[in-house]
Order: C-alpha cells, then sequence, then structure tokens
C-alpha cells in the first residue's frame, strides 16, 4: 500500500501583534524618559591608556574648563537638594522649592553662591546658559573658597546618610588649562578639612570613550 505523501506547507506567523507591541514600548519611552540637562561646560579633557569605567552614582565631580573656571557637580539628587539647601544656610540667602527643584535637576554648577538666587530664578535654559558662559565659575581663592564649602558640605550630608561613607571624587580637567589652576584644586583636596587623597581623573581615551584613571596623591 503506498504511503500518504503529506503536502509540506510552511507555517505562517501574523507580525501584527509584534508590530503593536514595538510601536507601543516606544511610546512608553518616549513618554517616561527622562533627559539629561545640557551640561553647562564642556571640556576637550586629556587622553590617557586607562580602561577603568565612570561610576554612575555617589559621584562628586570637580570641572575646570580651558579658562580656568571650576564647577561642582553631584549625581544623587537627595544629596544634592540636601547640599543647597545646607550652602543657603551658610552664606544666608534663600530658595523656594521651585529654585531648590531647579537646582536638583541640573548638572555642574559654576555660579558663586551670591549669584545663586538669580540664577535659579531664570526659567530658560538659554538664559542661564547664557549666565554660565559669562560667570567666573565656583571661587577657589584664599580668602573666598567657595569649592571647598561645596565640597566639605557634600562630605557631610553624604557621610550622614550613608553610615559614615565618603562620596567618589573625580576631577575632570580641560586639556589646555593651566596646571596651576588644577593643582589648586588638588590642594583644596588633600586640605585638612577635606582630606581627599585619593580620587579620580576623567579622561579620554584614543577611540573618543570617556574613562576614568585612578589616581592618589600621597
Amino acid at each position: 500500500m503506498p504511503k500518504l505523501k503529506m503536502p509540506r506547507t510552511s507555517p505562517a506567523l501574523d507580525m501584527t501583534p509584534m508590530v503593536d507591541l514595538g510601536f507601543l514600548l516606544v511610546t512608553f519611552f518616549m513618554l517616561t524618559a527622562q533627559f539629561r540637562p545640557e551640561e553647562a561646560v564642556v571640556v576637550d579633557t586629556p587622553s590617557s591608556m586607562s580602561q577603568s569605567p565612570i561610576p554612575t552614582e555617589n559621584l562628586m565631580t570637580v570641572t575646570v574648563d580651558s579658562a580656568g573656571r571650576v564647577f561642582w557637580d553631584f549625581t544623587d539628587k537627595k544629596v544634592r537638594a540636601e547640599v543647597i539647601k545646607d550652602m543657603a544656610n551658610r552664606y544666608k540667602f534663600t530658595l523656594d522649592p521651585e529654585q531648590i527643584q531647579r537646582f536638583v535637576n541640573l548638572n555642574d554648577i559654576g555660579i558663586p553662591v551670591q549669584q545663586l538666587p538669580s540664577y535659579l530664578s531664570l526659567d530658560s535654559p538659554a538664559e542661564r546658559k547664557v549666565m554660565d558662559q559669562a560667570s567666573p565659575g565656583i571661587p577657589i581663592d584664599s580668602t573666598n573658597n567657595q569649592l571647598l564649602d561645596w565640597i566639605r558640605s557634600t562630605q557631610i550630608i553624604f557621610s550622614s546618610g550613608s553610615g559614615g561613607k565618603n562620596p567618589i571624587v573625580a576631577l575632570k580637567g580641560d586639556g589646555n588649562v593651566n596646571y596651576s589652576t588644577i593643582n589648586k584644586v588638588i590642594k583644596i583636596f588633600q586640605g585638612p578639612t577635606v582630606k581627599i587623597n585619593r580620587f579620580k581623573m576623567i579622561t579620554d581615551l584614543e577611540e573618543s570613550r570617556m574613562q576614568v584613571s585612578s589616581n592618589e596623591q600621597k
């Protein structure tokens, strides 16, 4: 008795549900994504052979641009909110909740503290960018060392909420900046008040990938 040959047919897959799912996912990410605000300063970091990744949490960054201006940043928003409140108390100025929230959502800050109330009152990022460009940066003079206060305030607030731990510290300097400015920042790190003897240097690999190299000052 001859065998019956069943006709071979390719299975049919309806891709319509998958396409719908894809568009739903794209729409979800578009509506829920929070874009990082524009940085106040752009620096051309020097090259390095290190391949240590940049930490994304609990990182305090001090940036020095090509003009020698100094900027402060911290990744944790809760700590940022407490730091700006502490700085306002130290320098005797007041901020409303909207200004504090605006500060929390920003990146690098390179404004003297006396100008912060007017800076945080600006609604337009374009207006803040103009003020950033005109700013001399955070003062680091011996008679007006506001960077020291930013660092110390960050250390105290972070340590109180993390069981005595210190935040990770990174120094990001433009490759064209005068070394004397970088040296002055490092001396602030090593001062008796903050005692930062171990920090990371943010550099740029030849492949244009941002990396950091651990730098221990003795």
